[in-house]
Protein backbone atom coordinates (compact mmCIF):
# COMPACT_ATOMS: atom_id res chain seq x y z
CA UNK A 1 0.00 0.00 0.00
CA UNK A 2 2.60 2.55 1.10
CA UNK A 3 5.82 2.26 -0.89
CA UNK A 4 9.04 2.00 1.13
CA UNK A 5 11.37 4.90 0.47
CA UNK A 6 14.81 3.35 0.38
CA UNK A 7 17.92 5.56 0.70
CA UNK A 8 19.25 6.99 -2.54
CA UNK A 9 22.57 5.15 -2.21
CA UNK A 10 21.19 1.65 -2.78
CA UNK A 11 24.66 0.27 -3.51
CA UNK A 12 25.90 1.23 -0.05
CA UNK A 13 22.72 -0.12 1.55
CA UNK A 14 23.32 -3.50 -0.09
CA UNK A 15 26.99 -3.53 0.90
CA UNK A 16 26.14 -2.76 4.53
CA UNK A 17 23.43 -5.43 4.56
CA UNK A 18 25.82 -8.10 3.31
CA UNK A 19 28.09 -7.36 6.28
CA UNK A 20 25.49 -9.04 8.51
CA UNK A 21 26.35 -12.43 7.06
CA UNK A 22 29.27 -14.82 6.82
CA UNK A 23 29.16 -14.73 3.03
CA UNK A 24 32.12 -17.07 2.52
CA UNK A 25 30.56 -19.86 4.59
CA UNK A 26 27.12 -19.36 3.06
CA UNK A 27 28.52 -19.41 -0.49
CA UNK A 28 30.41 -22.64 0.16
CA UNK A 29 27.17 -24.29 1.30
CA UNK A 30 25.14 -22.78 -1.55
CA UNK A 31 27.63 -23.53 -4.36
CA UNK A 32 26.01 -26.84 -5.52
CA UNK A 33 22.57 -25.22 -5.50
CA UNK A 34 23.85 -22.20 -7.43
CA UNK A 35 24.99 -24.52 -10.21
CA UNK A 36 21.58 -26.20 -10.23
CA UNK A 37 19.38 -23.10 -9.94
CA UNK A 38 21.54 -20.40 -11.51
CA UNK A 39 20.89 -18.04 -8.59
CA UNK A 40 23.91 -16.40 -6.95
CA UNK A 41 23.88 -16.09 -3.17
CA UNK A 42 24.57 -12.34 -3.19
CA UNK A 43 21.68 -11.79 -5.62
CA UNK A 44 19.34 -13.77 -3.38
CA UNK A 45 20.30 -11.53 -0.45
CA UNK A 46 20.23 -8.14 -2.22
CA UNK A 47 18.45 -8.60 -5.55
CA UNK A 48 15.57 -6.23 -6.28
CA UNK A 49 11.96 -7.29 -5.83
CA UNK A 50 11.39 -8.04 -9.53
CA UNK A 51 14.25 -10.56 -9.36
CA UNK A 52 12.87 -12.05 -6.13
CA UNK A 53 9.48 -12.62 -7.77
CA UNK A 54 11.22 -14.52 -10.57
CA UNK A 55 12.99 -16.67 -7.97
CA UNK A 56 9.74 -17.24 -6.07
CA UNK A 57 7.81 -18.32 -9.16
CA UNK A 58 10.71 -20.54 -10.30
CA UNK A 59 10.84 -22.23 -6.91
CA UNK A 60 7.11 -22.93 -6.96
CA UNK A 61 7.28 -24.44 -10.44
CA UNK A 62 10.15 -26.85 -9.70
CA UNK A 63 10.29 -30.02 -7.66
CA UNK A 64 12.32 -29.48 -4.49
CA UNK A 65 13.33 -32.56 -2.52
CA UNK A 66 13.03 -32.60 1.26
CA UNK A 67 16.81 -32.79 1.49
CA UNK A 68 17.19 -29.69 -0.68
CA UNK A 69 14.51 -27.82 1.24
CA UNK A 70 16.23 -28.64 4.53
CA UNK A 71 19.52 -27.33 3.15
CA UNK A 72 17.86 -24.15 1.89
CA UNK A 73 16.27 -23.46 5.28
CA UNK A 74 19.59 -23.99 7.06
CA UNK A 75 21.46 -21.56 4.78
CA UNK A 76 18.76 -18.88 4.73
CA UNK A 77 17.81 -19.17 8.41
CA UNK A 78 15.79 -16.04 9.18
CA UNK A 79 15.16 -16.90 12.83
CA UNK A 80 18.91 -17.02 13.50
CA UNK A 81 19.53 -13.64 11.85
CA UNK A 82 16.30 -11.87 12.84
CA UNK A 83 17.83 -9.76 15.67
CA UNK A 84 20.61 -8.49 13.39
CA UNK A 85 18.20 -7.74 10.54
CA UNK A 86 15.79 -5.89 12.84
CA UNK A 87 18.72 -3.85 14.18
CA UNK A 88 19.72 -3.06 10.59
CA UNK A 89 16.26 -1.66 9.86
CA UNK A 90 16.32 0.38 13.09
CA UNK A 91 19.73 1.91 12.37
CA UNK A 92 19.17 5.52 11.28
CA UNK A 93 22.38 5.39 9.26
CA UNK A 94 20.70 2.96 6.86
CA UNK A 95 18.04 5.49 5.93
CA UNK A 96 14.82 3.64 6.72
CA UNK A 97 11.99 5.93 7.73
CA UNK A 98 9.99 3.70 10.06
CA UNK A 99 6.74 5.54 10.68
CA UNK A 100 3.57 3.65 9.78
CA UNK A 101 2.71 0.13 8.65
CA UNK A 102 3.42 -0.19 4.93
CA UNK A 103 0.51 -2.60 4.48
CA UNK A 104 -2.29 -0.53 6.03
CA UNK A 105 -1.01 2.97 6.99
CA UNK A 106 -3.20 2.66 10.11
CA UNK A 107 -0.68 1.82 12.86
CA UNK A 108 2.60 3.39 13.87
CA UNK A 109 5.73 1.28 13.63
CA UNK A 110 8.84 2.55 15.33
CA UNK A 111 11.83 1.81 17.49
CA UNK A 112 12.29 2.87 21.08
CA UNK A 113 15.29 3.06 23.35
CA UNK A 114 15.98 1.59 26.74
CA UNK A 115 19.00 2.65 28.75
CA UNK A 116 20.52 0.64 31.59
CA UNK A 117 21.81 2.44 34.66
CA UNK A 118 25.37 1.14 34.34
CA UNK A 119 28.35 3.28 33.43
CA UNK A 120 30.06 0.63 31.29
CA UNK A 121 30.10 -3.11 30.50
CA UNK A 122 32.29 -3.95 33.49
CA UNK A 123 29.82 -2.18 35.77
CA UNK A 124 27.07 -4.32 34.21
CA UNK A 125 29.05 -7.55 34.68
CA UNK A 126 29.67 -6.79 38.34
CA UNK A 127 26.23 -5.49 39.30
CA UNK A 128 23.50 -6.61 36.90
CA UNK A 129 20.66 -8.73 38.25
CA UNK A 130 19.75 -12.17 36.88
CA UNK A 131 16.76 -10.72 34.99
CA UNK A 132 18.99 -8.07 33.37
CA UNK A 133 21.48 -10.72 32.30
CA UNK A 134 18.67 -12.80 30.83
CA UNK A 135 17.36 -9.81 28.88
CA UNK A 136 20.54 -9.83 26.81
CA UNK A 137 21.90 -13.37 27.12
CA UNK A 138 19.50 -16.28 26.73
CA UNK A 139 20.28 -19.79 27.94
CA UNK A 140 21.62 -20.84 24.52
CA UNK A 141 24.53 -18.42 24.95
CA UNK A 142 24.77 -18.40 28.76
CA UNK A 143 23.39 -21.41 30.63
CA UNK A 144 21.82 -21.11 34.08
CA UNK A 145 24.80 -22.96 35.54
CA UNK A 146 27.31 -20.58 33.97
CA UNK A 147 25.28 -17.53 34.96
CA UNK A 148 25.40 -18.78 38.55
CA UNK A 149 29.19 -18.98 38.28
CA UNK A 150 29.29 -15.46 36.81
CA UNK A 151 27.49 -14.11 39.88
CA UNK A 152 29.62 -16.14 42.30
CA UNK A 153 32.84 -14.86 40.74
CA UNK A 154 32.03 -11.16 41.12
CA UNK A 155 33.55 -8.65 41.30
CA UNK A 156 35.85 -8.78 38.27
CA UNK A 157 38.72 -6.31 38.02
CA UNK A 158 38.41 -5.97 34.23
CA UNK A 159 36.54 -7.27 31.20
CA UNK A 160 39.70 -9.16 30.26
CA UNK A 161 39.49 -11.10 33.53
CA UNK A 162 35.81 -11.84 32.93
CA UNK A 163 36.46 -12.97 29.35
CA UNK A 164 39.30 -15.28 30.43
CA UNK A 165 36.78 -17.27 32.47
CA UNK A 166 35.00 -18.17 29.19
CA UNK A 167 31.47 -17.95 30.55
CA UNK A 168 30.37 -16.84 27.06
CA UNK A 169 31.21 -18.23 23.64
CA UNK A 170 33.03 -15.02 22.75
CA UNK A 171 34.14 -11.79 24.42
CA UNK A 172 31.18 -9.93 25.88
CA UNK A 173 31.95 -6.75 23.93
CA UNK A 174 31.54 -8.67 20.64
CA UNK A 175 27.86 -9.43 21.19
CA UNK A 176 26.00 -7.15 18.77
CA UNK A 177 22.75 -7.34 20.70
CA UNK A 178 24.34 -6.25 23.98
CA UNK A 179 24.36 -2.50 24.51
CA UNK A 180 23.85 -0.36 27.58
CA UNK A 181 21.68 1.91 25.43
CA UNK A 182 19.64 -0.44 23.26
CA UNK A 183 16.98 0.05 20.61
CA UNK A 184 13.88 -2.13 20.54
CA UNK A 185 11.45 -2.54 17.67
CA UNK A 186 7.72 -1.92 17.76
CA UNK A 187 7.13 -3.51 14.36
CA UNK A 188 7.25 -6.79 12.47
CA UNK A 189 9.35 -7.57 9.41
CA UNK A 190 7.07 -9.52 7.11
CA UNK A 191 8.24 -11.59 4.14
CA UNK A 192 5.84 -10.36 1.47
CA UNK A 193 6.88 -13.39 -0.62
CA UNK A 194 6.35 -16.13 1.98
CA UNK A 195 9.58 -17.80 3.06
CA UNK A 196 7.56 -20.91 3.94
CA UNK A 197 6.90 -21.33 0.20
CA UNK A 198 10.38 -20.28 -0.98
CA UNK A 199 13.03 -20.56 1.79
CA UNK A 200 15.87 -19.20 -0.36
CA UNK A 201 14.43 -15.67 -0.16
CA UNK A 202 14.10 -15.85 3.62
CA UNK A 203 16.95 -13.36 4.09
CA UNK A 204 16.32 -11.16 1.03
CA UNK A 205 16.55 -7.46 1.88
CA UNK A 206 13.85 -6.36 -0.54
CA UNK A 207 11.43 -9.04 0.62
CA UNK A 208 11.03 -7.42 4.05
CA UNK A 209 8.04 -5.15 4.72
CA UNK A 210 8.01 -3.26 8.04
CA UNK A 211 4.47 -3.79 9.26
CA UNK A 212 2.17 -3.84 12.27
CA UNK A 213 1.33 -7.06 14.08
CA UNK A 214 -2.31 -6.98 12.98
CA UNK A 215 -1.36 -7.01 9.29
CA UNK A 216 1.45 -9.52 9.66
CA UNK A 217 0.38 -11.98 12.33
CA UNK A 218 -3.42 -11.83 12.27
CA UNK A 219 -4.29 -11.13 8.64
CA UNK A 220 -1.59 -11.91 6.10
CA UNK A 221 0.34 -14.66 7.89
CA UNK A 222 1.84 -16.79 5.07
CA UNK A 223 -0.75 -15.92 2.42
CA UNK A 224 0.33 -15.27 -1.14
CA UNK A 225 -0.98 -11.84 -2.13
CA UNK A 226 -0.69 -12.39 -5.89
CA UNK A 227 -0.18 -15.08 -8.52
CA UNK A 228 1.51 -13.33 -11.45
CA UNK A 229 4.69 -11.26 -11.56
CA UNK A 230 2.81 -8.20 -12.77
CA UNK A 231 0.40 -8.34 -9.83
CA UNK A 232 3.21 -8.88 -7.31
CA UNK A 233 4.99 -5.78 -8.60
CA UNK A 234 1.84 -3.65 -8.41
CA UNK A 235 1.08 -4.39 -4.78
CA UNK A 236 4.50 -4.75 -3.15
CA UNK A 237 5.66 -1.81 -1.01
CA UNK A 238 9.24 -2.96 -1.70
CA UNK A 239 9.07 -2.51 -5.49
CA UNK A 240 10.41 0.78 -6.84
CA UNK A 241 7.40 1.30 -9.13
CA UNK A 242 4.69 -0.03 -6.80
CA UNK A 243 1.45 1.53 -8.03
CA UNK A 244 -1.12 0.82 -5.30
CA UNK A 245 -0.99 4.28 -3.72
CA UNK A 246 -1.59 6.00 -7.05
CA UNK A 247 -3.99 3.51 -8.63
CA UNK A 248 -6.32 2.98 -5.67
CA UNK A 249 -8.36 5.86 -4.27
CA UNK A 250 -10.18 5.93 -0.94
CA UNK A 251 -13.65 7.33 -1.53
CA UNK A 252 -16.31 8.61 0.84
CA UNK A 253 -19.70 7.44 -0.39
CA UNK A 254 -22.83 9.18 1.01
CA UNK A 255 -25.74 6.83 1.61
CA UNK A 256 -28.32 9.62 1.77
CA UNK A 257 -28.78 13.07 0.25
CA UNK A 258 -27.19 15.88 2.25
CA UNK A 259 -26.59 19.44 1.10
CA UNK A 260 -23.28 19.86 2.96
CA UNK A 261 -20.74 17.76 4.80
CA UNK A 262 -21.69 19.62 7.97
CA UNK A 263 -25.17 18.15 7.63
CA UNK A 264 -23.76 14.73 6.82
CA UNK A 265 -21.66 14.77 9.98
CA UNK A 266 -24.76 15.08 12.13
CA UNK A 267 -25.75 11.60 11.01
CA UNK A 268 -22.43 9.86 10.48
CA UNK A 269 -24.01 6.49 9.74
CA UNK A 270 -25.10 7.80 6.37
CA UNK A 271 -21.78 7.31 4.59
CA UNK A 272 -19.05 4.73 4.14
CA UNK A 273 -15.44 4.56 3.01
CA UNK A 274 -14.48 2.32 0.10
CA UNK A 275 -11.22 1.58 -1.68
CA UNK A 276 -11.89 2.22 -5.36
CA UNK A 277 -9.71 -0.19 -7.37
CA UNK A 278 -11.46 0.35 -10.68
CA UNK A 279 -12.12 -3.38 -10.76
CA UNK A 280 -8.49 -4.49 -10.50
CA UNK A 281 -8.57 -8.00 -9.01
CA UNK A 282 -5.03 -7.83 -7.60
CA UNK A 283 -5.87 -4.73 -5.61
CA UNK A 284 -9.24 -6.18 -4.61
CA UNK A 285 -7.50 -9.25 -3.20
CA UNK A 286 -4.97 -7.12 -1.29
CA UNK A 287 -7.78 -5.06 0.26
CA UNK A 288 -9.65 -8.24 1.16
CA UNK A 289 -6.63 -9.90 2.83
CA UNK A 290 -5.92 -6.87 5.00
CA UNK A 291 -9.65 -6.11 5.53
CA UNK A 292 -9.01 -2.47 4.66
CA UNK A 293 -12.63 -1.55 3.90
CA UNK A 294 -13.87 -2.79 7.28
CA UNK A 295 -10.91 -1.45 9.26
CA UNK A 296 -11.00 1.99 7.63
CA UNK A 297 -14.73 2.42 8.07
CA UNK A 298 -14.21 2.38 11.82
CA UNK A 299 -12.21 5.60 11.31
CA UNK A 300 -14.44 7.26 8.72
CA UNK A 301 -14.85 10.39 10.84
CA UNK A 302 -11.29 11.30 9.87
CA UNK A 303 -12.37 11.47 6.23
CA UNK A 304 -15.47 13.47 7.06
CA UNK A 305 -13.42 15.94 9.10
CA UNK A 306 -11.07 16.55 6.14
CA UNK A 307 -14.00 17.17 3.79
CA UNK A 308 -15.58 19.47 6.35
CA UNK A 309 -12.34 21.47 6.52
CA UNK A 310 -12.24 21.64 2.72
CA UNK A 311 -15.67 23.22 2.77
CA UNK A 312 -14.80 25.57 5.62
CA UNK A 313 -11.43 26.66 4.24
CA UNK A 314 -11.64 26.86 0.43
CA UNK A 315 -8.66 28.17 -1.51
CA UNK A 316 -9.75 31.81 -1.45
CA UNK A 317 -10.06 31.79 2.35
CA UNK A 318 -6.66 30.14 2.76
CA UNK A 319 -5.13 32.85 0.60
CA UNK A 320 -6.82 35.53 2.70
CA UNK A 321 -5.53 33.98 5.94
CA UNK A 322 -2.06 33.81 4.42
CA UNK A 323 -2.17 37.47 3.38
CA UNK A 324 -3.34 38.67 6.81
CA UNK A 325 -0.77 36.65 8.77
CA UNK A 326 2.09 37.59 6.45
CA UNK A 327 1.80 41.31 7.16
CA UNK A 328 5.13 42.43 8.62
CA UNK A 329 6.73 38.98 8.27
CA UNK A 330 10.17 38.83 6.66
CA UNK A 331 9.97 35.08 6.07
CA UNK A 332 7.62 34.76 3.09
CA UNK A 333 7.23 31.00 3.54
CA UNK A 334 6.14 31.10 7.20
CA UNK A 335 2.49 31.85 6.37
CA UNK A 336 2.38 30.91 2.70
CA UNK A 337 -0.89 29.60 1.31
CA UNK A 338 0.70 26.14 1.02
CA UNK A 339 1.85 26.24 4.64
CA UNK A 340 -1.62 27.27 5.79
CA UNK A 341 -3.05 24.36 3.81
CA UNK A 342 -0.56 21.93 5.39
CA UNK A 343 -1.37 23.20 8.88
CA UNK A 344 -5.13 22.86 8.39
CA UNK A 345 -5.22 19.50 6.65
CA UNK A 346 -2.06 17.94 8.16
CA UNK A 347 -0.95 16.94 4.70
CA UNK A 348 2.38 15.13 4.95
CA UNK A 349 4.35 12.48 3.04
CA UNK A 350 2.24 9.34 3.05
CA UNK A 351 4.43 7.26 5.34
CA UNK A 352 4.88 9.94 8.03
CA UNK A 353 1.51 9.80 9.79
CA UNK A 354 -1.24 7.24 10.23
CA UNK A 355 -4.07 7.64 7.71
CA UNK A 356 -1.94 9.97 5.57
CA UNK A 357 -3.24 8.31 2.39
CA UNK A 358 -6.80 8.73 3.62
CA UNK A 359 -6.20 12.43 4.28
CA UNK A 360 -4.55 12.99 0.93
CA UNK A 361 -7.22 11.13 -1.00
CA UNK A 362 -9.96 13.12 0.71
CA UNK A 363 -8.17 16.31 -0.31
CA UNK A 364 -7.37 15.44 -3.91
CA UNK A 365 -9.65 12.59 -5.02
CA UNK A 366 -13.03 13.46 -3.43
Amino acid sequence: MIKINYPTDIKKLKEDYLKLFDIHTMESKWAPEERRTGFRLVDLLTGDFAFLVDVFLWYKSHTITKRQEKLHKSIFDYEAKQPDIATFFMDDNNGFNLSTCHYCNMAYINKYSKSLSYSNRLDFVNNASISEWREYFHTNSLSDQKLKKVLEGRPYSSLAEFNRRKFLWKRIELYKGFSLDSNYNHFDLDHILPKSVCPIIGLSLFNFVPSCQVCNEKLKKAKELATTKGDWLKISPTYVDSAFDNDVAIQLIPLSKCSTFFELQKNNGNYKLVFDTNGDLAYDNYISVFKLNDRYNYHKKIALRILELKERYPEEKRKEISRLLSVGEQDETKYSEQQIKNDIFQEEPCQERCFSKLRRDMLHKN
